[in-house]
């Protein structure tokens, strides 16, 4: 078998942009992103998926593909590890890591279709049963949170992650107010996405540890191990994040570091479904937890589910609740053009199981497909 040609589409985003406030300045996460295509030989097609967080930053992201899927053509696209290795030699100096992780998804989607297998079988089967937790992106006060949290724990989701970062008073407050008015056995985790340094973020932990919250996500500069590591000694949470590195080699930094509690690869970033196979083999190694973070876009939300389901670390994953005027929260809302949409879905109880059609289990509806491609 070989790879014939590699096409690629921007699409537009079919939900309305999040919000991240923090104190770095309010951003809008738009959930519009990149599909890669992998044409083969003998007919097979892989699909990838990767996005930069804006439609003009998505149309870089698929320039960058389509310059790094020139040095496949021509390969077997079953020797996926090989292909990775190569294209990381062009990757780690140019920086595109959200390119490579597209293709790398779309070969594994070749190759569990051609093998006639899901994705999560051939990386080993899977390992446990994985449960949704529901980031809930949209701006509310605090007192709306906690009527949304006993929506969200009605259909099973274990917890709910909001945006942190607002300054150490208010996040204290809203921590207090959403957990007292919350159900008793639902969790509450933050993200401040960075926005701390080491002394308000462990403000900020003091109370989290008070009411016992499941993690404090990146609340400082990723790129601060030593940080990171102190912080994580000093308080009685969990310290999570490791979204925002590239690929798999600095995880180790963090384990030798103990700087982290919770590790966070996002597949979209690091390097797809190869590299945070690798995230989990060290995670295992040190006895840390897997989390992945998994806000984004269908078929790259497919593949996460697939490295959820074979990852032994991993019980939890994340699910975006995009919009608080659905029917079901467990529908995956950021994938109109995934034709078969009950392929993702958090059941009743809060389990998530991959799709368990061969490849990544997804397909596309092509007319939908069309319309969300930008010109």
């Amino acid at each position: 078998m070989k790879i014939t040609g590699i096409e690629t589409a921007v699409l537009g985003s079919a939900v309305d942009a999040a919000s991240l406030p923090a104190q770095v300045g309010a951003r809008e996460l738009e959930i519009s992103s990149v599909v890669v295509k992998v044409h083969t030989d003998e007919g097979i097609t892989g699909l990838g998926e990767s996005f930069y967080r804006s439609e003009e930053n998505n149309r870089f992201l698929a320039e960058s593909v389509e310059a790094l899927g020139r040095h496949v053509i021509g390969k077997d696209p079953q020797n996926v590890r090989n292909i990775w290795h190569e294209l990381y030699l062009h990757v780690k100096r140019a920086g595109a890591y959200g390119a490579l992780s597209a293709i790398d998804e779309a070969l594994w989607d070749i190759v569990g279709k051609n093998a006639g297998l899901p994705v999560y079988q051939l990386l080993g089967g899977q390992a446990g049963e994985v449960n949704a937790y529901a980031t809930f992106p949209v701006d509310k006060t605090a007192e709306e949170l906690t009527e949304y949290a006993d929506w969200l724990s009605a259909k099973g989701f274990e917890a709910m992650k909001i945006g942190a970062g607002f300054g150490v008073e208010k996040d204290r407050r809203r921590i207090k107010t959403i957990l007292e008015g919350s159900p008793d056995d639902f969790g509450l985790a933050i993200d401040a996405n960075t926005s701390y340094n080491i002394t308000d973020a462990r403000a900020v932990a003091k109370t989290g540890s008070d009411y016992e919250i499941e993690w404090f996500e990146e609340p400082i500069a990723h790129t601060d191990i030593q940080g990171q590591a102190e912080l994580n000694g000093s308080v009685d949470i969990p310290i999570s994040g490791y979204q925002t590195h590239t690929p798999h080699y600095p995880a180790l930094d963090h384990l030798k570091a103990n700087a982290l509690d919770i590790y966070q690869p996002s597949l979209d970033y690091v390097g797809g479904i190869t590299g945070a196979m690798r995230v989990a083999t060290l995670v295992e190694a040190f006895n840390k937890e897997l989390v992945p973070h998994a806000l984004g876009p269908a078929i790259n939300y497919a593949a996460s589910l697939h490295v959820a389901a074979a990852s032994r670390q991993c019980e939890l994953i994340e699910f975006a609740v995009l919009d608080d005027d659905v029917d079901d929260p467990g529908r995956y809302i950021a994938g109109p053009y995934v034709e078969n949409q009950d392929a993702i879905h958090v059941q009743d109880g809060g389990r998530i199981d991959p799709p368990n059609e061969p490849g990544l289990g997804v397909t596309i509806d092509e007319d939908i497909f069309e319309e969300y491609r930008v010109e």
